[in-house]
């Protein structure tokens, strides 16, 4: 090899060398901004209007007795006995309609309180069978007590109708189509209740402020006509990271899952990390929570309440930092029309319900997968090409050209290194 090429070689491989180095910063911002867009924006949503395969989800409907103070004078004469302390009173009431405080649990160190908060919540909460009447779906009547099930609350155990969490089972029981029109359901009371519509897949739970929530006197009617803004996700969706599709299906759970709920909700998750943190500060949590044969919790005496009222501000602080997804399948449910609270003349023991969508919705949003592994790898592609000229098959000529070539490539290597050392030897003894 002549002296002249070998300065052109060396020529090519300074400008190679300066190029890259020069180009290197512009290319690693730009790759950065390729991964964090493919990342932050692998989600579309769009709006689908062809409404005539739908098949709409009906609401779920939970029903949850609030607190009477007639019943629970009434029943206390007759479990305790017309001459048992007043005290007593106090106490059964925020046991058995606990909201996470119990004032009265205070006076348990002096005064004898029942310890058995399983057999209170037997005798002074009303069985679905009695709180639940007469039926109906689509005018068609059905036994109360089949459909409408039993599920752990914040609130207590309520019954909920087309519940995912209450039936176990991940698929929504009643929905709506062109064949069977807008879903409609009607019951009776036989108390003062709570109602909550939610989305099949999510339970009711404190400072729940974007589900719908009405409470019914004994005697009065409620009727609700909603709307539904359904959800529909692309089958590519699950297969991206929770970070790129920022939601959760139902049967990905949270690592620091307390078993409390079958399948993922945002509410669930809530209600899940609210009792970690009873755990984490007062060893134990309420009777609510702590579901026989579910799971394994520690369940409060009146020492562990006193604990869980003194905390309380500060549950419900670092509640709302935890960590919790919305569900991916999670339809939204709003009020078209809301009757006013009144009496109804025709029926003073029971309370009248009626709750119906106003129409089959024409349309939903639909989540799909706008960039996938491959966009990313097309546009990173383009991006070396465009800095450095280079593809995936030069890359691989020349490793096949380094392999072919070994022998050579070696022999330079140490003819450089070798005569770079003598030459910096020379340097160092002419300057001693």
């Amino acid at each position: 090899m002549n002296w002249s090429r070998l300065q052109g070689l060396a020529l090519k491989g300074i400008l190679y060398f300066v190029t890259f180095y020069q180009s290197l910063p512009f290319f690693g911002s730009v790759s950065l901004s390729l991964l964090h867009s493919y990342i932050s924006s692998s989600v579309s949503f769009s709006l689908d209007t062809i409404y005539l395969n739908w098949n709409s989800t009906f609401p779920a409907i939970t029903v949850c007795e609030i607190y009477n103070a007639e019943k629970i004078w009434e029943l206390s004469d007759s479990h305790f006995g017309v001459e048992h302390e007043m005290h007593i009173d106090d106490f059964i009431s925020e046991i058995v309609f606990y909201r996470g405080v119990c004032s009265s649990c205070e006076n348990c160190a002096q005064l004898r309180c029942p310890a058995n908060y399983t057999l209170l919540l037997e005798v002074f909460r009303t069985k679905c069978h009695q709180l639940i009447l007469n039926c109906s779906y689509l005018n068609e009547l059905f036994d109360c007590c089949d459909e409408f099930l039993p599920v752990a609350t914040e609130y207590g155990l309520c019954y909920s109708f087309n519940s995912h969490q209450a039936r176990k089972v991940a698929h929504v029981q009643y929905t709506n189509s062109r064949m069977t029109g807008p879903g409609h359901l009607t019951f009776n009371a036989a108390a003062d209740v709570q109602i909550y519509v939610h989305a099949p897949i999510d339970v009711p739970f404190q400072l729940s402020e974007g589900m719908i929530r009405e409470t019914v006197l004994l005697g009065h009617f409620k009727e609700l006509i909603l709307n539904v803004i359904e959800v529909h996700n692309d089958e590519s969706v699950q297969d991206l990271s929770l970070e790129q599709r920022r939601c959760r299906y139902g049967h990905e759970h949270v690592p620091d899952r307390q078993g409390i709920y079958e399948f993922y909700s945002y509410s669930g998750c809530v209600v899940e990390c609210t009792v970690l943190l009873q755990l984490l500060n007062c060893n134990c949590t309420n009777h609510f929570m702590a579901v026989p044969g579910q799971n394994s919790l520690p369940v409060c005496d009146y020492r562990g309440l006193i604990c869980l009222t003194k905390v309380r501000e500060k549950l419900m602080s670092e509640r709302k930092s935890c960590e919790c997804m919305s569900a991916c399948e999670e339809p939204e449910y709003n009020i078209i029309y809301n009757s006013a609270d009144s009496d109804d003349e025709d029926a003073e023991d029971i309370s009248k319900v009626r709750v119906a969508l106003v129409e089959l919705p024409t349309q939903r949003y639909v989540r799909r997968v706008a960039k996938t592994i491959l966009d990313f790898l097309i546009s990173l592609g383009g991006l070396v090409g465009l800095f450095f000229n280079t593809s995936a098959l030069r890359i691989v000529e020349t490793v096949f050209l380094i392999v072919r070539h070994r022998k050579t490539i070696v022999q330079w290597v140490q003819r450089i290194w070798f005569g770079t050392i003598k030459y910096l030897q020379i340097i160092m003894d002419q300057s001693k």
